[in-house]
């Protein structure tokens, strides 16, 4: 897969718009709501072209760590816990997948699990840190519970789009 070379070009250029549109999306919904719904298309990339092309030379847990790492680095300013999480939640999927059906509710799940993961480690890893003094139960009920929400939208819209796009790059 490596040697197509459409995939070479459009994987990269979908993770930059994808970064961008992340902080794009939580500064339309964030500013507006009393609740936190953070985007995460940047992982959604990745997650789902882990999913429609599997292939063992694309490292997607490298690619995951540079999407932490420019989230990190562009919207909070320091190297941060995406770095780490992203990494992970693609490894996790990526052991998950291979004992589940290639299909859009094995692929909801797969996200579901992935997407509280990130977010409660993130939580965890910024209590320990005392970044943050949230509770477990607003977490819960105007972090978690948006996020998801808005999340699984994503890829419930962007599930055949992108599965006929990387079709197409096969």
């Amino acid at each position: 897969m490596l040697r197509n070379t459409a995939f070479k070009y459009v994987f990269p250029i979908g993770m930059l718009i994808s970064i961008f549109l992340d902080g794009s999306i939580f500064s339309i919904f964030g500013a507006s709501l009393s609740f936190h719904a953070v985007p995460n298309l940047s992982f959604l990339w990745i997650f789902l072209t882990m999913f429609f092309i599997n292939d063992d030379e694309i490292h997607y847990e490298w690619w995951a760590m540079l999407a932490g790492i420019i989230i990190d680095l562009f919207y909070m300013g320091f190297l941060g816990v995406y770095t780490f999480i992203f990494p992970l939640a693609i490894y996790f999927s990526r052991w998950i997948y291979k004992h589940l059906p290639l299909n859009i509710i094995s692929a909801f799940l797969i996200y579901f699990i992935d997407i509280t993961m990130i977010y409660s480690l993130s939580l965890l890893a910024n209590r320990l840190e005392s970044l943050t003094n949230m509770s477990w139960s607003f977490y819960l009920v105007y972090v978690l519970g948006p996020t998801l929400a808005i999340n699984l939208v994503f890829l419930i819209v962007l599930y055949i789009p992108l599965q006929s796009l990387f079709d197409k790059l096969k």
